[in-house]
């Protein structure tokens, strides 16, 4: 409930750095006071999460649940996010090239790509390279609680960057835009030869093919294959230009680029980029 004014209560929580118990519900029925969260609502959340730094879960649950709420279901149309909204979440969280500050932001991306069925490639790339600086470096965020060698994509990796590609039953977004392949060739360029998660091949390969067909598929694994008479699909050149200098742009071509070019060069089966239930 946005009255132009900041309630004391924020006021407070800003000033010391803490919450009181029964404070997170205090907050809960400010903000939904008239059943609307506002743009000022929005951003005193984040302002209280950035003092609070994901020490409570309470406080942790409201803010990716009203943000969430703010951004995909109380502006026309609902269930999308515009351009102008994507600018203004990136831009609370330090721009677009920042590495956001918390594990509730990470959370917040996360709940936001599956929770949305329209979002802007920048901001769902935007949220893959929260998971290229933890494989790059090792530390922040989408690192945290864990130890996490540099150039090592690791099994929690795998995880969140299948939820940030899937729907939340875990099959492959209908789509997967350019930005978004190029931080994951980024990934696969940074820890070529390294020690990785053994499900970060396949994971890569099928993102990769979902962004080259650029097509819906409802097939999943509990269904039957597919015919096999169904004729290949073949990539057309402007893709396979891009696909060649992602490639090559080490100098190395790994296990699974081989197998990208195999299934490229040969032209891809029909049921190439058949997403899986539960990537991860």
């Amino acid at each position: 409930m946005s009255s132009g004014k900041v309630p004391a209560i924020i006021r407070g929580i800003l000033e010391t750095r803490r919450i009181e118990a029964g404070e997170t519900l205090t907050l809960r029925r400010w903000f939904y006071g008239d059943g609307v969260i506002h743009a000022e609502d929005a951003e005193a959340l984040f302002k209280v999460n950035a003092v609070l730094v994901g020490k409570n879960q309470e406080f942790n649950h409201l803010f990716v649940q009203a943000v969430t709420d703010f951004l995909v279901y109380q502006q026309l149309p609902t269930g999308r996010i515009s351009t102008e909204q994507a600018d203004w979440l990136m831009d609370q969280m330090g721009g677009p090239e920042a590495v956001v500050a918390t594990t509730t932001e990470i959370d917040l991306l996360v709940n936001l790509l599956e929770e949305a069925h329209e979002i802007p490639p920048a901001l769902a790339a935007f949220a893959l390279a929260q998971v290229r600086h933890a494989v790059i470096t090792g530390d922040g965020p989408a690192a945290a609680g864990r130890p996490h060698f540099s150039r090592v994509v690791d099994g929690a990796d795998v995880d969140l960057l299948a939820r940030m590609l899937s729907t939340p039953d875990g099959v492959f977004r209908p789509s997967i835009s350019r930005a978004e392949a190029d931080v994951l060739f980024d990934i696969a360029d940074a820890c070529s030869g390294s020690a990785n998660d053994g499900r970060w091949d396949e994971l890569f390969v099928r993102a990769i093919i979902r962004h080259l067909l650029g097509r819906v598929e409802s097939q999943t694994e509990d269904e039957p294959a597919a015919e096999p008479t169904r004729p290949a699909r073949s990539v057309d050149s402007s893709a396979r230009a891009w696909l060649a200098r992602r490639i090559h742009r080490d100098g190395r071509v790994s296990a699974a680029e081989r197998r990208l070019l195999g299934m490229v060069e040969g032209n891809l089966p029909a049921d190439a980029d058949a997403p899986t239930a539960r990537l991860a």
